[in-house]
């Protein structure tokens, strides 16, 4: 039952109707029968089943896992026509591709994602220019604030950041001006990167590009919220035009899976009726296919269960026509001819007649889906809701599929697996065939005649002597036995062609390592002898060959996060707040204004990541120097955390910022404590002077008292002087003081 029914599709896909529906109709004409037809139009036309590409592509994957497939090697194994029992040698995989696949896995994941979101808006630079007049007035009211303060001894707070004048207000402007809704976008594809684990998934893609040369994605909005994902190769077909590039600007793509019931409830659960839903614990669209692509080896259950619980669920995409309308008219406000894009069911408004308003239809591109289960089902057949259209162009659309192929102009395409394949052959079989050589040789072998064993001696008694005395035993005189003198000879049965074997291994090595781009150098293995310049021109010269894998992965990065962020208006059509941790474990706070992000026409740029991958070590080699110069070391090991350029030039910016602040701070601290140190002095000098006058003035007291002692008349005169000389030693106190208040005001540095 299960053939027939194989059998019957592959018929209808072969000799069934391949005319697509006419798709330059009004959209009242395309009702459900149009619908579904389309959708049974584009899979019969696909090549699921029919091509040996999805063959091709599948033994891809196990030349990389190291599967033998022994009619490769049928010309080896039997070169007669027959297979011999009890060989001495069996062929095995020895693998020489994989290293190097995982060798490029490995760089990938180390090279940097730098990429920055821009606003392409024609508003942009009338908002850059606005954003520059605020500043410059902002700059110049602070300026007539100080002035103003300054004449008229007003105590008008000053700022603390330095006052600039116009042309390095403009100067630090433009280069530190970034648009709101840039660092809006940045957010917006920073917290996507982090929630659909776009880096692993990025990763798997890269693995398949390595493999079959060929790399496919899916992403739209799921209950709103934008998602992504890497597809299988073998489970996706399209057709673009010869001189496109990605598969999204083509005309049409299909993805064909063999799912469980729960993953097609978990994606398409809201389109589905209760009694779909039923229906699908028992399918009816069996495929010993899917069988044979997902085997039940991976689950252990049994054969039939694992056959019958795979649906298939097949999604197309492709582009239909919709006619759309551009009406010309006169604003009211301006008095300026406006014009705006309406749909085809648009009736003008009679006051817009009035003013002689115009409307010149048009017919554009537009991408359609739908999605047949079982093959039983048709659910969410309908325009998509985000068409990533151009302002420019309205025709201009994108697939939510897109992929790329590494090198199939005018040939057909391939992989750095697939270069290395005859390499791999080679190398099994030539280990095959050193391994039967290594069999057959048998090393120097002594032939004796085995009269030569003397009588009623057995074979076991003539070699332990032979092994153990090294001595062989001969009689001659055995009866009927006549030995020839020449009766011992040796045979040489060593091979040697064994080195010859080595070294057409190691040309196979050298040959491959060379197709490949991935030398000796670069895996890690440098020779004795060679110098540390040499073995660096190697690596370099080796990284030449395979930068081209990456910078055309690279450049389908960039298209799948450019789709992401335009998804993602269609997803967050009410806002967006979220909060995430950044690998730093920083955390970021994402607010998305939904008018703002919908009106927001962003562009994303990827830089060269191997140029950037020079610069970011070159930049993490400064560290030495850093903590050297006196830079943290926090803030040094703060750069091991970024992974872009661009992060660690700010972050080294920052670093050096706070080295100078901190080196400001330590000169005022010195300065400060210079005028302490020479204010302590000053007093001392003071309070030195004043107790010198106070002993003078203890002196002069003493002898006055002695003179009243001696001579009582004069007392009267005593009394006088000594109220003088009370009024002289204060007044002198008096001017010391103010002596030393003037000189600590010229000491200090604001000269208050």
């Amino acid at each position: 039952m299960t053939g027939l029914i194989v059998f019957i599709s592959n018929f209808a896909r072969m000799y069934g109707t391949h005319d697509i529906p006419k798709q330059r109709i009004p959209l009242s004409k395309k009702n459900k029968k149009w619908r579904e037809g389309c959708v049974d139009a584009f899979i019969n036309i696909s090549k699921f089943g029919l091509s040996e590409r999805r063959s091709r592509l599948k033994s891809l994957y196990e030349y990389y896992n190291g599967t033998i497939d022994e009619t490769d090697y049928k010309y080896v194994l039997k070169p007669y026509g027959k297979t011999r029992a009890n060989f001495p040698s069996k062929l095995r995989n020895y693998p020489i591709i994989k290293p190097i696949i995982d060798l490029l896995l490995g760089e990938k994941a180390k090279r940097p994602l730098n990429y920055t979101v821009t606003v392409k808006n024609a508003d942009s630079v009338s908002q850059k220019e606005d954003a520059k007049k605020q500043a410059l007035f902002a700059q110049v009211q602070k300026m007539y604030l100080s002035k103003l303060a300054e004449n008229e001894d007003l105590d008008i707070p000053q700022s603390e950041e330095e006052i600039q004048l116009p042309p390095q207000i403009v100067e630090e402007f433009d280069r530190t001006y970034v648009d709101n809704r840039a660092i809006t976008g940045q957010k917006a594809i920073n917290y996507i990167m982090h929630q659909e684990e776009m880096y692993d998934k990025f990763q798997r893609g890269f693995f398949d590009y390595l493999v079959t040369g060929e790399v496919y994605s899916h992403k739209g909005v799921r209950r709103n919220e934008p998602f992504y994902e890497v597809l299988n190769p073998l489970d996706i077909d399209y057709d673009k035009d010869p001189d496109i590039e990605f598969v999204e600007d083509g005309d049409w793509s299909i993805i064909r899976k063999f799912s469980h019931a729960s993953t097609i409830i978990d994606n398409l659960g809201d389109y589905l009726t209760p009694e779909q839903v039923l229906e699908l614990e028992n399918p009816q669209h069996m495929s010993t296919e899917s069988y044979l692509l997902y085997r039940s080896e991976a689950t252990g259950a049994d054969d039939n269960i694992a056959r019958n619980r795979l649906i298939e669920v097949v999604t197309v995409y492709w582009k239909s026509r919709k006619r759309i309308g551009f009406v010309e008219y006169i604003d009211e406000n301006t008095g300026m001819m406006e014009m705006m894009q309406v749909d085809e069911g648009f009736r003008m408004p009679a006051d817009m007649k009035e003013r002689g308003a115009k409307i010149k239809y048009e017919w554009v591109n537009e991408v359609w889906q739908g999605t047949k289960i079982d093959g039983r089902f048709y659910v969410k057949i309908s325009p998509i809701s985000n068409q990533r259209t151009s302002l420019d162009n309205p025709s201009i659309c994108k697939l939510p599929i897109n992929g790329r192929k590494y090198s199939d102009i005018n040939a057909q395409n391939i992989s750095l697996v697939s270069l290395g394949v005859p390499f791999q052959l080679n190398y099994n079989i030539f280990k095959y065939r050193m391994e039967l050589a290594i069999a057959r040789s048998k090393d120097i072998i002594a032939q004796f005649d085995i009269n030569m064993i003397p009588k009623k001696w057995d074979m076991d008694k003539f070699m332990y002597f032979v092994e153990g005395t090294g001595i062989a035993w001969v009689d001659y005189n055995k009866e009927g036995i006549q030995l020839s003198p020449q009766h011992q000879s040796v045979l040489d049965m060593s091979i040697k062609t064994i080195d010859q074997y080595l070294g057409l291994l190691e040309s196979i090595m050298q040959e491959w390592e060379k197709i490949s781009g991935v030398n000796r150098q670069r895996q890690g293995s440098i020779g004795t002898y060679e110098g540390k310049a040499t073995s660096q021109q190697a690596i370099v010269q080796s990284s030449h060959i395979t930068e081209d894998l990456f910078r055309k992965f690279s450049r389908f990065e960039q298209r799948e996060l450019q789709g992401l962020l335009d998804y993602s208006k269609e997803a967050w059509i009410t806002g967006k707040k979220a909060m995430y941790v950044m690998p730093d474990m920083n955390s970021q706070f994402l607010e998305v204004d939904a008018f703002e992000h919908m009106e927001s026409e962003y562009g994303v740029f990827i830089s060269d990541s191997g140029r950037d991958q020079d610069k970011l070590q070159q930049a993490k080699g400064l560290s030495q120097s850093m903590i050297q110069n006196g830079v943290p070391a926090s803030a040094v090991l703060d750069l091991f955390d970024t992974e872009n350029y661009a992060g660690i030039k700010d972050k080294i910016t920052k670093a050096e910022k706070a080295q100078k602040e901190l080196e400001q701070q330590q000169q005022q601290a010195q300065q400060q404590a210079q005028i302490e140190q020479q204010k302590t002095a000053q007093m001392k000098i003071q309070q030195d002077a004043i107790d010198k006058e106070k002993d003078r003035q203890l002196e002069i007291e003493v002898a006055l008292i002695k003179a009243e002692a001696s001579d009582a008349d004069d007392r009267l005169d005593i009394e006088m002087e000594k109220m003088q000389r009370q009024f002289e030693l204060k007044e002198r106190e008096l001017n010391l003081k103010q002596q030393a208040l003037d000189k600590e005001g010229d000491l200090r540095p604001d000269g208050v």
